[in-house]
């Protein structure tokens, strides 16, 4: 048995090895056969680089938003956010779902500055390079690289526990098995296939979670919010945790709590801007779509954290506190092991279903954690193949050959991070550990990187030295804290607390966003001219052709009045929103119930539930309908197999009016027998090329 199983597994092997291989393998086939439909029908080929890599720069808002909610819908955040919940009360899922949802936000305001700034730009460190230069862009791709392993680690170790502990299945083929499936969509569909199975992998992820709420909230264990009010609140009593309100679980009133809101906020962010997956995907979102995915996808995503793991973990705390007979350890609650291996969700489930509530967490995991580990391949393949293959070993290397090294990167990658991760496994390091220690890794390069395309006062001197003496402060506090807190003692279990981990990614934060300002205005430079960043060319083998240098002169004059307009309106609110979600989600509603020092009441507990089903409800609804009534023409095509021409004339036209469509969008090569039709049939958008 393995180590983190406090009880037998529940399914057989076969159901491990069934959904991770069988699920994976299907999943890849379905893709492939999307993927040359696509091809077929609307003329997508991913044999082009821009396709393969940023998926033709025309997705659209509920794809977008999609594509967040599946990259932001870790197995971590399914896991750990009933963990947290059980550890520290309510005000843990709370805090799990608030550092989501700001840092997302923040990055809409990333997303339409980046497509307005860097518009032919397919990875975040090509724009490092055009800024600052050849050392600071192996400085920053250290740092991407760093964290796409760290958080492929993070994801892979808590999925292997789960899948480990409910069906037997060897907890290392979990770790390499997982990805498997994952590289062969990826490598034949690119992001395009990313986006697309992000769809799917996220309906699926909903429909489960909700299905697994209300399957607890309904069952015979728990007897009902009302009743799980009252056990909850008499395990607060038999167990009081400590730092909490009357060692209440039913308060906002949690210090650790709000430690941890503070380090998972601040890994977070680093997360967001330190993965090149997330820039990818606001380089392939259309103008329109940029910020208003990313700003949805934010708020929807939160009701998945707050939701599940709020009932999740109150039924674990519940049931196991008063020693229910369907509670997997009957007479205990949860070891520290079976705890940080994030075994709260995988009990909870079993406790109020059974072996179904087993089945619909292995596939629900399965389900996140391929969808997450697609983004992750699908970025460290365009570094290796665009930044550094590209860019340094073969400047002229055909598509064919950059995608072939994207193709292999993605298999190296992803058995490269199933090796790490296999490595922390045997070295006793958990779910736990990972999530809380991944900030000190990417919270130095947060802030110079969001500042290359925000601030063009930042010198290349503040955008190389931050990140690194941040670095080297963050991991010096983590260790010295740890040594401290741990009475001397540096081991797995010390540095892997939450308060030693929490300093860690304060400092690694806080030093960089001091260093990078004040070098800046005290050892200034000339401004940055962001026309600087049209040297980021397109990867096409028609660069020497005269329409693609037409293309590529047009773009430097690249949006239209209108747009540049539509791009400043979007940028004010993004950023409006951003601190309006900041000071409500993350400052007034926990801070201000942490002041009163009071518990949950029945009937405000009744309604915390409520609110936070009604909310993951609006956002299953949301990802399910949206995509598809966005993207019907295309959706008929794949349906029909014949190119809906005049349907995307039509979409096309309209755009063209409003000023949110590119110049040369109707006219590029790749986009098929459907776009060319298009623009043969739109003659209003001639004219407004002609114009541009």
């Amino acid at each position: 048995m393995d180590p983190s199983q406090g009880i037998p597994p529940p399914l057989s092997q076969g159901w491990g090895y069934g959904v991770t291989v069988g699920f994976g393998l299907a999943f890849a086939a379905g893709m492939m056969g999307i993927t040359e439909i696509l091809k077929r029908s609307t003329g997508e080929n991913n044999r082009h680089f821009e396709t393969f890599a940023v998926a033709g720069r025309k997705i659209g808002t509920g794809l977008t938003a999609t594509a967040v909610i599946s990259s932001w819908a870790w197995s971590t955040a399914l896991l750990s956010s009933s963990q947290i919940t059980y550890n520290y009360g309510v005000a843990g899922a709370y805090w799990f779902a608030a550092g989501c949802l700001v840092q997302i936000c923040f990055f809409a305001l990333i997303a339409i500055q980046s497509k307005r700034r860097v518009p032919h730009a397919h990875t975040v460190l090509e724009v490092v390079k055009a800024r600052y230069g050849v050392f600071a862009h192996a400085v920053y791709a250290v740092l991407c690289i760093a964290t796409n392993i760290i958080a492929s680690v993070n994801m892979f170790l808590g999925a292997s526990a789960a899948i480990a502990a409910l069906t037997g299945m060897n907890t290392v083929a979990a770790i390499f098995l997982l990805p498997v499936g994952v590289c062969l969509y990826t490598i034949t569909g690119g992001l395009r296939a990313t986006f697309i199975t992000d769809y799917l992998h996220t309906v699926a992820l909903l429909i489960i979670c909700v299905y697994l709420i209300l399957k607890a909230l309904t069952s015979e264990a728990v007897g009902g919010v009302d009743n799980l009010w009252r056990m909850v609140e008499a395990a607060g009593i038999m167990n009081p945790v400590e730092g909490n309100h009357n060692g209440s679980y039913l308060t906002m009133s949690s210090q650790n709590a709000i430690a941890f809101g503070t380090l998972h906020t601040l890994g977070n962010f680093g997360l967001v801007l330190l993965d090149s997956s997330y820039w990818q995907k606001a380089f392939s979102a259309d103008i329109t779509a940029a910020a208003p995915g990313y700003i949805l996808g934010g708020v929807l995503y939160f009701g998945i954290p707050w939701a599940l793991g709020t009932v999740m973990g109150c039924v674990g705390i519940g049931l196991g506190a008063s020693q229910a007979p369907s509670w997997p350890v009957h007479g205990r609650m949860l070891t520290m092991s079976e705890s940080n291996n994030g075994l709260v969700l995988p009990y909870s489930a079993l406790a109020v279903n059974g072996s179904a509530g087993a089945v619909a967490v292995v596939i629900v995991i399965f389900m996140a954690v391929t969808s997450t580990s697609s983004a992750q391949i699908v970025a460290v393949s365009s570094i290796v193949s665009s930044d550094l293959f590209h860019t340094y070993l073969h400047p002229k290397a055909t598509e064919k050959q950059i995608i072939w090294v994207s193709r292999a990167a993605c298999v190296s990658f992803a058995l490269v991070a199933a090796a790490v991760s296999t490595a922390l496994y045997y070295a006793g390091l958990s779910l736990t550990w990972t999530l809380y220690f991944l900030g000190v890794i990417t919270c130095p390069g947060m802030v110079t990187i969001s500042l290359t395309v925000l601030w063009n006062r930042q010198t290349k001197a503040a955008a190389i030295l931050s990140p690194l003496i941040g670095l080297a402060a963050g991991i010096a506090v983590w260790i010295s804290t740890a040594w401290y807190y741990g009475d001397g003692v540096i081991n797995v279990t010390t540095t892997g607390a939450l308060i030693p981990c929490m300093w860690g990614n304060i400092t690694s934060f806080a030093v960089p966003a001091i260093l990078s300002p004040a070098i800046s205005l005290i050892f200034p430079s000339e401004p940055f001219s962001w026309e600087r960043f049209n040297s980021i060319k397109l990867i096409s083998d028609d660069d020497a052709s005269s329409v693609q240098e037409e293309k590529e002169n047009r773009f430097v004059d690249t949006f239209t009045p209108e747009q540049e307009s539509y791009m400043a309106r979007m940028s004010k609110w993004a950023f409006g929103l951003g601190i309006f979600f900041f000071l409500a989600v993350w400052v007034l509603v926990p801070f201000g119930q942490y002041g009163a020092y009071t518990t949950f009441s029945k009937p405000f507990f009744r309604g915390w539930i409520v609110v936070s089903i009604i909310w993951l409800f609006a956002t299953l609804l949301i990802v399910t309908f949206m995509p598809p009534i966005e993207g019907r023409h295309t959706l008929l095509a794949l349906l029909t197999g014949k190119p809906r021409a005049d349907a995307s004339a039509q979409n096309v036209h309209k755009r063209a009016e409003k000023g949110t469509i590119l110049p040369d969008e109707t006219s590029s090569d790749s986009d098929g027998a459907a776009d060319q039709n298009a623009t043969a049939r739109a003659s209003p958008v001639e004219e407004a090329e002609k114009k541009v």
